[in-house]
């Protein structure tokens, strides 16, 4: 068994390596995506993924950035396609050069698509305003997976996210949680900081900008800049200024959330 990253070896060149075989099964998993590649000889003839089959189903993989591979040699279970590997290459090509261009479509796929909150209108062309509604409350992937219209429904969603008319959301993993406050002193930063590992899990999950709203228990709300800092388990470190604007001190229990900025984030 092959197994291994997209990241580390992407779709296109993965398929590359895998046509000097004799044959076996490609599954992938990456974040709000799942498909299934088969080969057998130099021919590729199956090719699966979120109900998509064909050239759809490779035409939405070869757009992933990252992800999990595993490779067995055993037959297919089903066949869909007969396509030599290396005509496959050809068009596969010119398709994973037109995911490249579009800077602005995150790597994470699960993630929820929302009306950027908080702007100013942004006009959006008739061309891309069924794509916007459809998107409401949807993963980037559910928009994209429709038969015929991958790449299409992909550009329309880049120049959405570039226009800051939608936003992508972490579906997951981002609290609230509670965390103990402590003081520091000195020139106020309007930053907060919480644990290392804690902020790590955040920037994993979120993979994008973000800051830190923080909630009192007299309902007092404000929203920081963020930042980490070695062992400070279960707690949160805010300037002293800032912990008396939120009528709270020392060893308060302090609500908190990051707040997604607006707009396209990589993961």
């Amino acid at each position: 068994m092959l197994r291994g990253n997209l990241s580390d070896l992407p779709f296109l060149d993965l398929l590359q390596t895998l046509a000097a075989g004799s044959g076996g099964v490609l599954r992938i998993e990456a974040p709000g995506v799942e498909g299934v590649v088969g080969f057998a000889g130099r021919r590729v003839v199956l090719a699966e993924a979120l109900g998509l089959e064909g050239m759809d189903a490779l035409t939405l993989l070869a757009g992933l950035r990252r992800g999990r591979f595993t490779f067995e040699t055993t037959p297919p279970p089903r066949r869909n396609l007969e396509v030599p590997v290396q005509a496959l290459l050809t068009d596969l090509t010119a398709i994973t050069d037109e995911w490249k261009k579009l800077g602005h479509l995150p790597d994470d796929w699960s993630r929820t698509l929302r009306q950027a909150a908080g702007r100013r209108e942004v006009e959006i062309p008739l061309t891309e305003l069924g794509v916007f509604a459809e998107a409401q409350g949807k993963t980037i992937a559910e928009v994209l997976a429709v038969p015929g219209e991958v790449l299409e429904r992909a550009r329309a969603l880049n120049r959405l996210l570039k226009r800051q008319a939608l936003a992508s959301l972490p579906t997951q993993g981002l609290g609230p949680i509670v965390l103990v406050a402590l003081p520091y002193y000195g020139p106020a930063t309007g930053t907060a900081y919480v644990d290392h590992a804690l902020y790590q899990r955040w920037v994993e999950r979120i993979g994008g900008p973000f800051k830190l709203k923080v909630r009192s228990p007299k309902g007092l709300e404000a929203t920081y800049a963020v930042e980490p800092r070695e062992q400070i388990p279960e707690r949160i470190m805010l300037h002293d200024r800032e912990l008396r604007k939120l009528r709270a001190g020392r060893g308060t229990r302090l609500k908190v959330m990051p707040e997604v900025e607006d707009g396209p984030g990589k993961s």
